[in-house]
């Protein structure tokens, strides 16, 4: 004893439904006939009657009784309807928010970055992008990289923008800046009446630096290991401002990345101050390379490229002696 359940002959239950048959279904209940739901449709009524075969067949269920060229729908037909109904709504929500997301961008954005690259770079640009992106929902975490990669790995961010001192398995990057570390110091330190300063001028000098928690203070121990210097260690802080504030009390030099520096004044428009520090290349260079990262082999979101450009066309803009340009 075969049941409406039982496989159809031919049918083949690894396929699934296409979104038509599931629409010439639909209307063919709603309508009450195949004549009706052709007319709905836009279709021909052997077509309709084509497509209806086509959803039996793949799902291994007779729909309909066919008898004196009428169809009615069976018990299993009427089960299925509200599923298919609901199924049809999902693809045209699906649908509408694809077409908000081409037409407007709409959508949400997780974005991971370092507090010294959201002050250099990010602060400046998320004004203007947020005002062209009014329906985006924005998300920012700022922590050091090494917290970055975690928050990637575990998709509590689609992008970070950090360091690129060191590749992640899992992870790919996107190049934007390289930079590298200065000596600062108070006006009319002696020091200032060298072009470059090496590691070897600094024995003795009282220094200023970030704290362990920041992998430059170890590249930066590295460098006097080296070069067989002591490092005198005067204070260390993990704001660069506070790194600047103390050098301009004369408690010390300072080993700095450049970008966390904006030269006289204290950013772009700002005026120079009096008590303006001085700043000299250090050598051997100390290079940064920052950019965006992103898990391997996964596409980005149309707001996560969006950012990428704005970011582009700052740094291009504003930073151009840092920004790497484009692959």
């Amino acid at each position: 004893m075969t049941s409406a359940y039982d496989a159809a002959p031919g049918g083949d239950l690894g396929r699934a439904p296409t979104p038509r048959m599931l629409e010439a279904f639909s209307a063919t209940m709603s309508a009450g006939s195949v004549s009706a739901a052709a007319r709905r449709l836009g279709i021909s009524q052997p077509a309709v009657s084509r497509l209806l075969k086509q959803f039996e067949d793949e799902l291994g269920l007779a729909l309909f009784d066919r008898a004196r060229g009428k169809l009615t729908p069976t018990p299993e037909a009427q089960r299925l309807a509200l599923e298919v109904a609901g199924a049809l709504e999902g693809l045209a929500r699906v649908k509408r928010s694809a077409e908000d997301v081409r037409r407007h961008g709409v959508g949400r954005l997780r974005v991971g970055v370092t507090p010294m690259l959201y002050e250099a770079v990010l602060h400046d640009l998320l004004d203007d992008f947020l005002a062209r992106h009014p329906e985006l929902v924005l998300t920012l975490e700022t922590g050091l990289t090494e917290m970055m990669i975690d928050w990637l790995l575990r998709e509590q961010v689609e992008i970070a923008f950090a360091s690129m001192l060191a590749s992640h398995p899992g992870l790919d990057a996107i190049p934007l800046i390289e930079t590298h570390s200065v000596v600062l110091m108070p006006p009319g330190h002696p020091l200032a009446a060298r072009q470059t300063i090496g590691v070897e001028d600094l024995a003795e000098v009282p220094l200023i630096t970030m704290t362990r928690r920041f992998p430059s203070r170890h590249r930066i121990e590295q460098l006097f290991r080296r070069a067989g210097v002591p490092l005198r260690l005067r204070a260390e802080t993990n704001l660069s401002s506070t790194i600047c504030d103390l050098v301009r009390l004369g408690q010390g030099v300072a080993v700095l990345n450049a970008l966390s520096w904006d030269g006289p004044g204290s950013g772009p428009g700002t005026t120079a101050r009096a008590d303006a520090l001085e700043a000299r290349p250090l050598m051997p260079r100390l290079v940064h390379r920052y950019g965006i990262l992103h898990v391997a082999d996964r596409g980005l979101s149309l707001p996560a490229q969006q950012l990428i450009e704005a970011l582009r066309a700052v740094l291009a803009a504003t930073r151009p002696e840092v920004y790497l340009g484009e692959a």
